[in-house]
């Protein structure tokens, strides 16, 4: 990687930027206007930075990552998309791994993992100390706490609320549209599901919208959750029941 320690006064003007000169950027990134990059952040090759994103202390973006990025559409989808969605932030000692993709008005806290190709939509709001594992879709407007971890190849809906100290495992499924994209009209009816603080997840479950999952449950492998899990209870089956309280 061929780093350089800042970009010449010259290309500062022009891109209207904020770049500390303590920062490391490959000369093959590229950073749009309205750009902040903090103390001590490290930015590998080919990494594209847009317009009102701001790179906090010492974060490290790994090759290929997309920073800030617009939703956009060929007309075939049903939601539409504002006109301004805010600063993209990316907090302080995070390390976003090659190819992550993270949409506009989207706050990342501190200290987080994003691993290969996940992807965090429009508006999300993440917290500190998680760990968003490889090839994890996160939809938009979607809050998750802190100290959660996401594991690979799950999909977390839009609209979904996550507390703090989740576990998710490989695989989990959740939606958000119980007319599965047959009405067109149903936007106004979408409805993540919440998981509530110390929930465990297991490996290809499925949440169906709009169910709560309590306070310290436990979703058993492969189980399909169709509606809400109390607290301190572990749930397994298809559909998913109550099968014994969490020790």
């Amino acid at each position: 990687m061929s780093l350089i320690n800042q970009f010449n006064e010259e290309q500062k003007k022009i891109r209207n930027t904020s770049i500390s000169k303590s920062a490391k950027i490959s000369d093959t990134v590229v950073i749009h206007n309205d750009v902040t990059i903090e103390e001590d952040v490290v930015i590998h090759d080919f990494v594209v930075i847009y317009p009102g994103t701001i790179v906090k202390k010492g974060t490290e973006i790994y090759d290929h990552c997309t920073l800030g990025k617009l939703p956009t559409s060929p007309g075939s989808t049903a939601r539409t998309y504002s006109a301004e969605y805010g600063k993209t932030i990316i907090g302080e000692k995070c390390i976003l791994c090659p190819g992550v993709v993270i949409y506009t008005g989207t706050e990342i806290g501190h200290n987080n993992l994003l691993g290969d190709n996940c992807s965090i939509r429009e508006k999300c709001i993440i917290g500190d100390y998680d760990i968003i594992s490889r090839n994890v879709s996160v939809n938009y407007e979607t809050k998750i706490g802190s100290h959660t971890k996401i594991m690979d190849n799950s999909h977390i809906t839009g609209d979904m609320v996550i507390g703090d100290h989740v576990f998710i495992s490989v695989m989990v499924s959740s939606t958000n549209d119980n007319s599965m994209g047959r009405d067109e009209n149903a936007t106004e009816e979408l409805a993540g599901p919440v998981v509530e603080d110390y929930v465990t997840i297991g490996a290809s479950a499925a949440l169906l919208p709009g169910v709560r999952i309590g306070t310290n449950a436990i979703v058993g492998a492969s189980a399909l959750v169709t509606k809400d899990v109390p607290a301190n209870k572990v749930v397994m089956g298809v559909p998913a029941k109550v099968v014994r309280d969490v020790k």
